[in-house]
């Protein structure tokens, strides 16, 4: 997978679990771009207008964009997350708490961990995980379809 791009998308307080994942990534040959979403992302998302350029450009050079999801506060990180869905990115969540996953982490992840989760190796590789707050796997998820009438 060498060159292939990440793209890391964290809060403030989160900064150095960002350096961590960032090193993993880069152990496995990725070019890693960072970014971190503060309150004027919020604020784009609530008059609905883009995210900042240095967000959208780290997702849009990425395959994969990882965001880091703190309990309280993540609002300016559901644009990003947004925005990567328009873009059809493949999305991870590493999140303080699982239980309470943003809708848009729940509807299009195709991995959630715990903050603390040794299990992100796996991730990288292509596996799809899902952890419950204990850090133990998750049920098989089951995708809710809408059928026709």
């Amino acid at each position: 997978m060498s060159n292939d791009k990440a793209c890391i998308v964290f809060t403030t307080g989160l900064d150095q679990k960002a350096q961590e994942v960032s090193q993993q990534l880069n152990e496995r040959g990725f070019d890693v771009c960072m970014a971190e979403a503060e309150q004027e992302e919020v604020e784009a998302a609530q008059a609905a207008q883009p995210v900042s350029e240095e967000i959208q450009s780290c997702i849009d050079n990425a395959v994969i964009s990882i965001f880091l999801i703190p309990e309280e506060g993540y609002e300016c990180l559901e644009g990003a997350a947004g925005h990567a869905v328009a873009c059809g990115k493949t999305i991870v969540a590493i999140a303080e708490n699982v239980e309470s996953l943003p809708q848009v982490f729940d509807d299009h992840a195709s991995s959630v961990l715990t903050i603390d989760s040794l299990r992100l190796s796996d991730v990288i590789q292509g596996n799809q995980v899902w952890e419950r707050a204990d850090g133990s796997p998750s049920a098989e998820r089951k995708i809710d379809r809408v059928k026709c009438q």
